[in-house]
């Protein structure tokens, strides 16, 4: 049922990495991947979180930023610099100096009705190693699909409305940042978190559920124009 649409969103998909510069010969690089997606030529949105530790809230300054475009996999990595992030929404821009692509997705800001079947496309899961000179990332392409479980709007402590979707699919770990579209390829939102159980024992590992939450099209467009992108 998604192929068609998977075959358009694959134009405009890219898997982006995160590098630091160590600052002694101890210090281990860190490393952070997302995967991102196009919404104007040259401008990608991804998930805030990608430019924080994954084990820690404090957010760190990365050395280097780049992508690659899910067909050209295996090709050089693109230099891609930081916009604009906004963690209450859990949204961040990039912009590609002279990108090599402008395949973009089409962005769905109305409100999707519970029960609509939507799918899921990036690069969860992927592993970034580090030979003698450089690094070797390496995303795999997944799929998952899900269906729309709940709508929710909410004002932040600055008073702006925010708006996400769950969905019914608990994600792969390492999954924010990808799109979640509809059977016509026109993306509804992007994936930034799972829920988890929270167990009242804390002696208790928390249980997994699947409900994945989705920052919606009309957040990522809202913050975008606020940054001079009109999509």
């Amino acid at each position: 049922m998604f192929v068609k649409a998977c075959n358009q969103i694959r134009e405009c998909l890219y898997g982006m990495v995160g590098i630091s510069k160590p600052e002694s010969d101890t210090e281990e690089t860190i490393v952070s991947t997302a995967t991102g997606f196009m919404i104007v030529p040259g401008i990608l949105v991804t998930a805030a979180h990608f430019c924080k530790l994954k084990t820690d809230s404090e957010e760190i300054i990365f050395e280097r930023y780049e992508a690659i475009r899910c067909p050209e996999i295996g090709q050089s990595m693109e230099h891609i610099e930081l916009i604009a992030k906004d963690h209450a929404r859990d949204i961040a821009l990039f912009r590609i100096g002279k990108p090599r692509s402008t395949s973009c997705v089409q962005i769905d800001c109305s409100r999707i009705p519970i029960g609509t079947s939507c799918g899921i496309l990036g690069f969860p899961l992927a592993s970034v190693y580090f030979p003698k000179t450089g690094y070797e990332f390496d995303p795999i392409e997944r799929f998952r699909g899900a269906s729309i479980a709940a709508y929710e709007a909410f004002q932040d402590p600055s008073d702006r409305t925010i708006q996400t979707y769950e969905i019914d699919s608990f994600l792969y770990p390492g999954a924010s940042g990808c799109p979640d579209f509809l059977v016509d390829a026109r993306v509804l939102g992007m994936c930034v978190l799972s829920k988890v159980d929270p167990h009242p024992k804390p002696e208790t590992t928390p249980q997994a559920i699947a409900i994945s939450i989705l920052i919606s099209a009309e957040n990522i467009r809202e913050f975008a124009e606020c940054n001079g992108i009109h999509v």
